[in-house]
């Protein structure tokens, strides 16, 4: 046991927990990411084909009507109309992509004399009920800006939010979109801009926006249009997978000084309680525990995760400076719980492992080890015939090997008085025999009888292989012998009557 936990210590099992958590958060975000990519790239792409679109099509009315964009606040009479004639566009757009809403807003007002005339502007803003579904029917789409008589000649459902014209005061992406369009001669496909979560007045939900510019032929900036990505969208479409962290979710923010502006960001997940309690405050970001990045707000909340840069626009846009960021994250003590849950589950297994390797042992032992000592101590008994069966077929047999071959020794020791006459006979010649020997004979020959080979014994008297065998041939001679396994087997007799005699 002591071994196998090395060998998961030196493995890194005890880490993998770590190792599968950031493989996990990995291919996650990276398959997030590239929803994101694609599904804002596309807006994108439909919204600057939507703009110019619309911005042929307005400037085709106004010529009809004998003015030029820049005049179009000179007559408020004509903005209903212009708006109501440009609905169908931005349907069809709208049904075409996933997105859940688009709007148009132009560069004037129906009445300059009401309060707060000089932040509001005339425009339409059709919402999808449904923005994860893609349909050609009009059920789902609803109206929360522009004239009502619109809404009722086209049957779209007017929403409780609904306003007759859009409060651009502090719509930040409104008055970027105009400005930098005045101020850049760039391709409309450039000038696109993706606003930060924002709400709209008298509207609680988070929405971001895609902002492109209408621009006449003489170039004069009349108003925008585009699309919106609304917090359900965001949540519908990119919720991280939480079957194995309750908490984890996703955040989609500016990034701003190494920092994530948690107040521009839309987030996903289906833990809605924690991501609720996400404050205003900036998330800093720093290297943190595990190979993972640690995200600490000012109140001290700390969430742990990976990100990844988003790329909104083209290098060459005039908006390519802002970094957006998508980042997946938890909170921190959830995977310190979880990994620690992880690891004293793993050392509990270990351990009951340990208490049923040493159980299976021990009744192993009593079962089997136990009889098989006690039938080796049987052996060292000297009446191996007196012992009795342990029950065990090797043991037994082993018993009843030892007391043949016990047998057979006793036999040879007195075989030499009890052997037939021509045996006794022909050994008791090859006794005689040995006296015929020479001295170098004599001297091969004892060494024989010491259990030496023919190698052994020219190593012992310096003597080549070739003179033994020349000995041996003159050994063979004298003691009337044919083989060396019968000189052998006379010298064992020899041994034989040598230890009788001794007992005697």
């Amino acid at each position: 046991m002591s071994g196998v936990l090395i060998i998961m210590l030196i493995s890194g099992v005890f880490q993998a927990g770590i190792k599968g958590t950031r493989s996990l958060l990995e291919n996650e975000l990276e398959h997030i990411s590239q929803d994101v990519y694609q599904d804002f790239g596309n807006i994108s792409v439909y919204g600057v084909d939507l703009a110019q679109k619309l911005s042929k099509s307005l400037e085709k009315q106004f010529a009809e009507h004998g003015f030029t964009a820049d005049q179009l606040q000179q007559y408020p009479e004509l903005l209903e109309r212009f708006l109501e004639k440009e609905l169908s566009q931005l349907t069809n757009a709208l049904e075409k992509i996933r997105s859940s809403g688009t709007f148009l807003i132009l560069d004037a007002t129906v009445n300059t004399e009401l309060e707060d005339a000089e932040y509001s502007r005339a425009g339409l803003y059709i919402k999808n009920m449904e923005p994860n579904i893609v349909s050609s029917t009009f059920s789902h789409l609803h109206f929360m800006r522009g004239p009502a008589v619109i809404a009722r000649n086209s049957g779209l459902y007017v929403l409780p939010q609904w306003k007759m014209e859009f409060q651009v005061k502090d719509m930040e992406c409104y008055w970027k979109t105009i400005k930098t369009a005045k101020n850049h001669e760039l391709p409309l496909s450039r000038l696109y801009y993706w606003s930060r979560s924002m709400t709209l007045a008298d509207n609680s939900e988070a929405i971001m926006l895609c902002c492109i510019p209408l621009i006449d032929s003489n170039g004069h900036v009349f108003g925008i249009c585009g699309f919106e990505v609304s917090s359900m969208l965001f949540k519908l479409s990119y919720s991280p997978d939480n079957s194995t962290y309750k908490h984890i979710f996703c955040m989609f923010s500016p990034e701003e000084d190494a920092q994530l502006n948690t107040g521009g960001s839309l987030l996903a997940g289906s833990y809605a309680a924690y991501l609720s309690n996400m404050s205003a405050a900036p998330l800093s970001v720093s290297p943190g525990k595990h190979s993972l990045y640690s995200y600490m707000q000012t109140d001290s909340t700390s969430y742990t995760g990976l990100h990844k840069s988003i790329s909104l626009y083209p290098k060459d846009s005039a908006y390519a400076d802002e970094k957006w960021t998508l980042a997946l994250m938890m909170p921190e003590q959830e995977l310190s719980a979880r990994l620690s849950s992880n690891n004293t589950m793993l050392f509990f297994m270990l351990f009951l492992l340990m208490v049923v390797s040493v159980s299976l042992s021990a009744v192993l032992s009593r079962k089997y080890i136990k009889p098989v000592v006690e039938g080796l101590n049987l052996l060292k008994t000297s009446q191996l015939s007196s012992v009795s069966k342990t029950g065990i077929p090797e043991i037994d047999d082993l018993i009843e090997f030892l007391t043949a071959q016990d047998g057979i020794s006793t036999h040879r020791v007195y075989e030499a008085k009890n052997v037939a006459a021509p045996v006794l006979s022909r050994f008791n010649q090859f006794m005689e025999n040995i006296s015929t020997l020479s001295r170098a004979e004599r001297a091969v020959f004892d060494l024989y009888i010491q259990g030496h080979t023919a190698k052994e014994i020219a190593e012992i008297l310096c003597l080549s292989i070739n003179t033994i065998k020349t000995h041996n041939k003159r050994i063979y001679m004298k003691l009337n012998v044919t083989s060396r396994k019968e000189l052998m087997l006379y010298i064992q007799i020899m041994e034989e009557v040598k230890i009788q005699n001794v007992k005697k």
